[in-house]
């Protein structure tokens, strides 16, 4: 018998159009699966039937039930914008870790509600396109995350309202490490923020020699506190109140921030009516020390609300590296407020206690409970000198000496920030006087705002305007632990389990498949 190419060979033979219609078998079976998965796939967008099962032990895979409620309750969906660098070292490691640690909660966000988040990821080589995008956002650095819903925009930055680290000590070989991550909490905030319609208007009072706020260059101008402000979303203008006394109607703050010339009394009366009706007020004590006190003076302003701040400036002394202390210098007039000095139970630095954050305080003057306050008032003092601080009282030249005097000058510590709150004066309804209640931020440092050092009070400063704006939210969410497996090799027979699988189980399975095919095909 003669055999052709292409003819089949007995019974269990293959020719030409077998085997073309088992490869088009396989090809069609291939294709049916792949379509099949882009059906699912498709099928599994759509809200009425997509489906989510989380399958992890600690639900890695799904947001927590607060912040999964606000999402699913959002007006319409927000943008998060994320702008992520290597950081340097010391920094690369714990960097990385809380920058991983956030991309995958924004990814679960994503996937979790496609339909209310989206998220953005720039590619930070490009440098052209992301400097222009950055000055379009207001940004002044990387490694952030903006939330942005139409106008309303949050920013939040990676290891300070993201993450805490703890910045360890090389001294002894101890790096850096990632105390806490918050990244639900902080982004449960910056939603709630977006999801207000209406956006703050904040009014510096200018005519009176006050600070700056739009200069970005000048000395103890305030202009990067614009900048801060429009970044978190809040709304800040000029007002001339020596021009028009009366407060801008849609006003929700007004800030006075060192004055060197007087108001006038429509003034002083126009921003007390304000208050007294439920408005907020943050005012600074002057640097203008003829003008401190006086007639038409911050500090009398503040004194119609029980409120009275002290000639002098509060000193402290400083180490000398030796283990002693030493005064007599003009860096003793910076006060370092953290830990005891930060009250943690009131919204603006309850945070910064936690974080163990400091706020530096240049040229602070001392704040006192004085006259009388209004009706049901609750006065807090925020921030507090430590106890070897004392008030430097001005000499001839109108400058301390900055030497503690027993003879004559006050031992410490002194209320540095205060932070006063009451119900409106004009009988409104419980509900409605606790939305309106009147808040007012007194702060012995003006020179807390200014350009140079804006950056280390940056959290003490955004705190204390949200809290006058009224956005001083609180989302109790528990961190959640990173979730990692482990098996226990030493205390258990996990070992053993493990040999006795790779090196009886497996192969066996294997010999035992051998066998089979081999049997199937000598039949």
């Amino acid at each position: 018998m003669v055999v052709k190419p292409g003819d089949s060979v007995g019974r269990g033979g293959t020719g030409a159009w077998s085997r073309s219609a088992l490869s088009l078998q396989v090809f069609g079976v291939i294709a049916l699966v792949l379509l099949g998965a882009v059906l699912v796939t498709y099928l599994g967008t759509l809200p009425g039937l997509r489906k989510r099962f989380d399958l992890t032990a600690m639900g890695s895979n799904t947001l927590d039930e607060t912040l999964a409620d606000l999402v699913e309750k959002l007006p319409e969906p927000v943008l998060v914008e994320v702008f992520f660098r290597p950081f340097d070292a010391p920094l690369t490691r714990v960097g990385a870790e809380a920058q991983g640690r956030m991309s995958q909660l924004l990814h679960v966000a994503r996937n979790q509600f496609p339909d209310k988040v989206k998220v953005r990821e720039h590619d930070l080589s490009d440098v052209a396109k992301v400097s222009v995008l950055m000055k379009e956002l207001d940004l002044e650095e990387d490694n952030v995350v903006v939330v942005t819903r139409g106008k309303q925009k949050v920013v939040l930055r990676l290891l300070r309202d993201i993450a805490r680290v703890d910045p360890g000590n090389p001294l002894v070989e101890s790096e850096p490490t990632l105390e806490a991550f918050r990244g639900e909490e902080a982004l449960g905030v910056a939603l709630l923020r977006v999801s207000i319609e209406e956006t703050p208007r904040i009014v510096f009072t200018v005519g009176h020699g006050e600070r700056d706020l739009f200069d970005l260059e000048k000395p103890g101008s305030v202009g990067r506190l614009h900048s801060a402000l429009v970044a978190d979303g809040l709304r800040a203008d000029r007002w001339d109140s020596s021009t028009d006394p009366q407060v801008p109607a849609d006003a929700r703050v007004i800030a006075i921030l060192d004055p060197q010339q007087p108001f006038t009394g429509a003034e002083l009366d126009a921003i007390e009516r304000f208050v007294e009706q439920g408005g907020r007020l943050l005012v600074t004590t002057t640097g203008n020390a003829s003008l401190f006190g006086q007639s038409g003076s911050p500090e009398s302003l503040l004194a119609r609300l029980g409120i009275g701040a002290r000639a002098g400036y509060v000193a402290q002394p400083i180490p000398d590296g030796f283990g002693g202390w030493r005064m007599g210098l003009e860096q003793c007039g910076t006060i370092v407020v953290a830990g005891a000095g930060l009250d943690r139970r009131h919204p603006v630095t309850e945070s910064l206690w936690r974080a163990e954050e400091r706020v530096g305080l240049p040229n602070a003057h001392a704040l006192v409970p004085e006259g009388q306050r209004p009706d049901n008032a609750v006065l807090v003092d925020l921030l507090r000198s430590p106890d070897i601080s004392w008030r430097d009282l001005p000499q001839s030249g109108g400058r301390g000496d900055w030497r503690f005097d027993q003879r004559g000058e006050e031992a410490g510590p002194f209320a540095l920030a205060m932070a006063l709150s009451f119900p409106p004066a004009d009988g409104r309804g419980e509900a409605e006087g606790e939305r309106r209640a009147a808040r007012v931020i007194a702060l012995g440092a003006p020179d807390v705002f200014s350009n140079e050092i804006l950056g280390r009070n940056r959290d003490f400063v955004m705190n204390t305007f949200n809290w006058l704006a009224q956005r001083d939210y609180r989302l109790v969410i528990r961190p959640r632990e990173v979730e990692r497996r482990v098996l226990d090799l030493t205390n258990t027979s996990a070992l053993t389990v493990l040999n006795v699988l790779a090196f009886g189980v497996l192969p066996g399975l294997c010999a035992v498949l051998g066998l089979v095919v081999a049997v199937a095909r000598r039949r």
